[in-house]
């Protein structure tokens, strides 16, 4: 119990306005998202170029990746709605995910169903993210939706 009462002190303190922070950072990834997908489009035969490490691109997904687990944590130790901590957990794994398939691809083609994906998961965390900085998030009082708990896979 003490471990969970530290664990949400320090996600209040360090993640005020959190909800906000991974909204403004899915629009940031968004916009690097659409101009890859227009370089993509314009040259889809032509071989991935390397994602490096140090890719803004990976480096973003993983940070957003980072921020949708801890928001799904904060919601979790606050006693928030179980399906919108599930919800925050499945952006976390949907951003590895598809870091991990832009990684593998080998023409730009293979790139775009993935950005369209990445799109979609964006456009979401922006209108979903700011609900986490509610103070009036009603607690969670219906049936477990069953996501996983834990490490993502």
């Amino acid at each position: 119990m003490a471990l969970v009462s530290a664990a949400f002190l320090l996600l209040s303190s360090l993640q005020a306005n959190s909800g906000a922070a991974f909204a403004g950072l899915a629009g940031e990834l968004a916009a690097i998202v659409d101009a890859r997908t227009e370089q993509a489009i314009a040259f889809p035969a032509q071989t991935a170029d390397r994602l490096d490490a140090d890719d803004e691109l990976m480096i973003g997904l993983t940070e957003f990746s980072g921020q949708a687990m801890g928001l799904s944590l904060q919601i979790e130790v606050s006693g928030g709605p179980e399906d919108l901590r599930c919800i925050y957990r499945g952006m976390a794994q949907d951003a590895l995910l598809h870091r991990n398939a832009l990684y593998d691809a080998e023409v730009r083609a293979d790139r775009l169903s993935v950005y369209a994906e990445l799109d979609y998961l964006l456009g979401h965390a922006r209108e979903i993210g700011p609900i986490a900085d509610q103070d009036d998030i009603e607690p969670f009082t219906g049936v477990d939706p069953g996501c996983p708990r834990g490490p993502l896979t």
